[in-house]
């Protein structure tokens, strides 16, 4: 498969005079327009006819699109090995690297360009109305993406939320599509209830997350600070802790196994809040956590710190330096859980207010009106109403003349009256608006 920036890389290699372009300015003004047409069929239905230079890309990649959405409703697994390869250990200058830490994962950012590849062909078919190859489409990119976080990193759990909110966008397009059917409707509820489970982040951060502290703890263990300058940013702009860090290599004797218990530790409050089964519950036991790992991060980077403890704690050197060098691992390694896990809950909510516009759709159908509330939908539609995910009080929705407005409060846990990101005013809801 070719994505569409390689193709139209390929099309627009720089400026030459016989590049058939007349101008530089003419190069630059037809690379624009691919640019602009890119971005349209990602969110638009389309047509060959409206853009043929989008159309060209996508003929040469129809076997690939027809494979790949085959692959994704056929198979329930999709393995993305863990390499460090030996070429990736010759740039480290015969240094030792962690290795969990020092892995990429480029097929995994491969999968983000095959979901909007899939996006722009289920888009492709909402422009010549083909519904149900849409709702094809749709399933498959979030099976796609389901099936990418189900990697052992934070990075395939984002990639992988990425990819189900990309086909979320498609859902709402085909949501409002002219002429979809009470059964096409049906089918796309189906296909969403039935996709395999959003695999959890906690998960992650308890098992690959942790296994990554301890591996990069036995290398600044074996091999000093030198082996954290993967992560802790430029020669221009060195992470402030790794003066601390090298300060307490020079300095005095560090028990690893103190930095090591201390960093199970965190890894075990994290794993404990992040199983509370109630979302709001385990909102409020983040933030708590949440700021005592922030005071820990914010001693770890008081240079005067270390002094006062030797003057003031009681404890021998070896304690003290043990307990500041488990700070800094901790303040440099420990993932944001509350971002982690407030994405993945956005994720579910996003599939969750589909199925329930689906279910009013449905009912409008049959009924010629909305329901006035959302209740009313239990027991035709709906086994039961999901819960606001950022609102203890449940799903917004709001009857208008001629649609209705239905929305859960977003991240930001405020009212912004149905507003998202696309929105004038702004907002930070997780809304879908019907207007007939």
């Amino acid at each position: 498969m070719v994505g569409f920036f390689a193709y139209s890389a390929d099309v627009f290699a720089p400026f030459k005079p016989d590049s058939g372009f007349l101008t530089p300015d003419q190069h630059e003004g037809t690379r624009k327009n691919y640019t602009d047409a890119y971005d349209f069929v990602l969110e638009n239905a389309w047509t060959a006819e409206s853009h043929p230079q989008v159309a060209q890309w996508r003929e040469g990649n129809k076997d690939h699109i027809t494979a790949l959405l085959k692959a994704a409703h056929s198979r329930n697994q999709f393995f993305n090995p863990y390499v460090l390869s030996p070429e990736d250990r010759e740039l480290a200058n015969g240094e030792f690297m962690p290795e969990l830490i020092s892995i990429l994962l480029p097929g995994v950012q491969q999968m983000r360009e095959v979901a909007r590849t899939l996006t722009i062909d289920a888009n492709h078919h909402l422009g010549n109305g083909n519904i149900d190859r849409a709702i094809h489409g749709s399933i498959a990119i979030h099976r796609i993406g389901r099936l990418t976080a189900r990697g052992g990193t934070l990075v395939e759990g984002l990639v992988g939320i990425a990819i189900s909110s990309i086909a979320s966008d498609l859902d709402r397009r085909i949501l409002a599509a002219e002429g979809i059917t009470a059964e096409q409707l049906s089918k796309h509820l189906n296909g969403l209830r039935s996709l395999p489970p959003m695999p959890k982040m906690i998960d992650k951060i308890n098992l690959t997350e942790r296994y990554m502290f301890l591996d990069t703890t036995i290398a600044v263990a074996q091999y000093g600070p030198s082996a954290l300058d993967i992560t802790t940013g430029s020669a221009a702009k060195p992470n402030p802790l790794m003066k601390t860090l090298s300060k307490l290599f020079t300095s005095s004797f560090v028990n690893w196994d103190t930095v090591l218990r201390r960093g199970n530790y965190w890894y075990d409050e994290l794993y404990r809040v992040g199983t509370i089964k109630n979302v709001h519950e385990r909102t409020k036991a983040y933030a708590e956590v949440d700021a005592r790992i922030r005071a820990v991060a914010e001693e770890a980077r008081d240079p005067t710190s270390l002094a006062k403890k030797l003057l003031l704690s009681g404890k021998s050197i070896p304690e003290i330096s043990s307990e500041q060098m488990s700070h800094v691992m901790i303040s440099l390694l420990l993932p944001a859980l509350g971002a982690a896990i407030s994405a993945e809950d956005r994720a579910l909510m996003q599939n969750e207010v589909t199925q329930v516009a689906i279910a009013l759709e449905l009912h409008h159908l049959n009924n010629s009106n909305y329901r006035s509330n959302l209740q009313a939908l239990v027991g035709n539609h709906l086994k039961t109403l999901p819960q606001d995910r950022f609102n203890e009080k449940g799903l917004t929705y709001k009857t208008t003349p001629r649609g209705y407005v239905l929305y859960s409060f977003g991240r930001n846990r405020q009212d912004d009256q149905g507003n998202s990101y696309e929105d004038e005013p702004r907002g930070d809801d997780i809304s879908i608006k019907r207007e007939r």
